[in-house]
């Protein structure tokens, strides 16, 4: 089951590739800051690793060890990520120096799993150094291994490198979805859930982290 709140088409179109076994060896996820983007795209290296008959199950060790960001083959890149050494974080760009260790990483074999995912958060913040370098393996993609931008602004993202990824446009939740989420799953007072998914815009992390 797809853990992802207000991403129908999004879950959809992923669901059918993955049954299909056609899926894109990159894409792009475009919405603004908190809409799911991160979310979708762990539920999507969850799917592609998950050890279940119906992935994503959220249950088998590689689902669980990919939502405490503890696989070996799903990496999260980007300015705040989990995965990137303490000299990253103080940068204000993703390097090329990044961008080359991804690429050596992928050139591996999976570790652990049946796909190595890479996601690259703030795909806007890439340098133009690594962005050229990002391109070259996306114009040669290795077996197994899936990249996933997210950004907030593709228009800072060169037209090169968007024509290699599968696009999706994740839209703004529904602020009765949020509303119904905030109560029934996290457990937010009835008249507080209403207030925050006002509040929030359709940016349901928003209101999460209220």
């Amino acid at each position: 089951m797809w853990r992802v709140i207000g991403q129908e088409r999004a879950v959809t179109m992923l669901q059918q590739s993955l049954e299909k076994g056609n899926m894109a060896h990159a894409y792009l996820f475009t919405g603004p800051r908190c809409v799911g983007k991160t979310t979708l795209a762990l539920e999507l290296a969850k799917a592609l690793n998950c050890e279940a008959d119906e992935p994503p199950c959220g249950e088998c060790g590689s689902c669980r060890k990919i939502d405490r960001r503890q696989h070996a083959d799903v990496q999260v890149i980007g300015l705040n990520s989990d995965n990137d050494a303490n000299e990253e974080k103080q940068q204000t760009e993703i390097s090329i120096e990044r961008i080359r260790r991804l690429q050596h990483s992928a050139s591996l074999p999976p570790f652990e799993g049946r796909c190595r995912v890479f996601i690259i958060d703030g795909a806007e913040f890439l340098s133009i150094e690594a962005a050229n370098c990002l391109l070259k393996t996306l114009e040669e993609p290795e077996e197994k291994v899936v990249f996933v931008m997210l950004t907030a602004k593709r228009s800072f993202i060169p037209e090169t490198v968007i024509s290699r990824c599968q696009w999706l446009k994740l839209a703004p939740v529904s602020a009765w979805e949020i509303e119904k989420e905030l109560n029934e799953r996290w457990g937010v007072e009835p008249q507080k859930a209403r207030l925050l998914a006002r509040l929030c815009r359709g940016c349901i992390g928003w209101a999460i982290s209220a």
